[in-house]
């Protein structure tokens, strides 16, 4: 069994292919090629990439004209290749193929969706394309509010499934405190550092707070403009100490209170389920998120941290959850939520396996 698996953007943008080539790489008689357009210039290995560079922060024509030029280039190396099946990530990819997909591959390709995107413009084309695609998986439950109704929907979340199994293992029976910051709440925003919007009104809220300590960790367009509200209102219990190694992650969430995933109510960050999210559980670190959202969804279902609409009394709300922290309910709830993706992963792999042999 040959398969393709086709990226809209460069590897190591794309932790989300090592669920797909983790399964793949034990699987005897399966071989695949990665095929990714190199928006970046990193020349990563592969058999197939689009040598031609991009920006992210490109006006929405230039954008269509770059995948129309990588689609192109696609259906080259597919008619050269003619793989068995395809996995075919994004669903700006899938857009500009759907074609080829239907004629050539109908019932042999997995669509897999992480975001909202060009579907939400192509509404015809992409029930099209779900109607040819062997399966669609999708990386979070809150993506099927936009999507077509009736379809068959496989979860694959963005972790590790061993890290994920690791931290069901680590089972803690004992009661324990949540982490302080030199007797401080330290409130972490770590990853990309976007929605200036959001991550103001927390600075704000909290900023000269003695009871707080903010860090902003990572990069992002958002960063340096948040940097400057800092300064300007002489918020001085708060850091931004910019890129980090991923190898330190774990070291920098596990000195933190709560993790803020505090997103605005808009469609594409409404229904995505972010690494901070899986990180919060994996650290045991309560987090601040948004009501009506997906992630605001099950913190409030399993008592994991904040849901909030706004910035309001959000010191005093942060204060009275830090009093009232109860570690054995929250560890029950963090492993009930834990268990519940381990379960969606457990089909998934199923899925994936069957359609890479000769079962399907």
């Amino acid at each position: 069994m040959r398969i393709g698996l086709l990226l809209p953007l460069n590897i190591s943008y794309a932790p989300y292919l090592r669920i797909y080539t983790n399964i793949l790489d034990k699987m005897d008689g399966v071989e695949y090629d990665i095929i990714y357009p190199d928006k970046k210039g990193l020349h990563e290995p592969a058999k197939h990439y689009f040598d031609v560079q991009t920006e992210d922060r490109v006006s929405k024509l230039k954008k269509v004209i770059y995948y129309y030029q990588y689609s192109r280039f696609l259906v080259r190396v597919l008619k050269q290749e003619r793989y068995d099946k395809l996995i075919v990530f994004g669903q700006q990819v899938a857009v500009f193929i759907h074609r080829y997909l239907s004629r050539e591959y109908k019932g042999k390709f997995i669509i897999d969706y992480r975001d909202l995107g060009l579907d939400q413009k192509c509404k015809g084309i992409f029930r099209q394309i779900l109607g040819s695609c062997a399966h669609i998986i999708i990386s979070s439950p809150g993506f099927k509010k936009y999507l077509p109704e009736g379809e068959n929907y496989i979860l694959s979340h963005n972790f590790d499934i061993n890290i994920l199994r690791e931290a069901l293992k680590d089972v803690r029976t004992e009661p324990y405190q949540l982490s302080q910051n030199k007797g401080k709440l330290e409130i972490l925003t770590i990853g990309s550092i976007r929605d200036y919007e959001q991550n103001s009104a927390v600075i704000e809220a909290l900023g000269n707070n003695d009871r707080y300590h903010l860090t902003f960790a990572g990069r992002g367009y958002a960063a340096a403009d948040l940097e400057r509200f800092a300064k300007e209102h002489h918020v001085e219990n708060i850091v931004f100490t910019g890129y980090y190694d991923k190898s330190t992650e774990p070291d920098i969430i596990s000195q933190t209170t709560f993790l803020n995933i505090f997103y605005p109510r808009r469609p594409t960050h409404e229904t995505a389920i972010s690494n901070r999210f899986y990180n919060s559980l994996i650290f045991r670190k309560p987090m601040i998120t948004t009501v009506g959202t997906i992630q605001g969804n099950y913190t409030e279902k399993y008592n994991l941290g904040l849901a909030i609409t706004n910035t309001d009394n959000l010191s005093e709300r942060l204060e009275d959850y830090y009093q009232t922290f109860d570690s054995v309910e929250f560890e029950k709830q963090r492993t009930r939520l834990l268990n519940e993706f381990k379960r969606d992963y457990d089909i998934f792999e199923n899925i994936v396996k069957k359609f890479a042999s000769c079962l399907e």
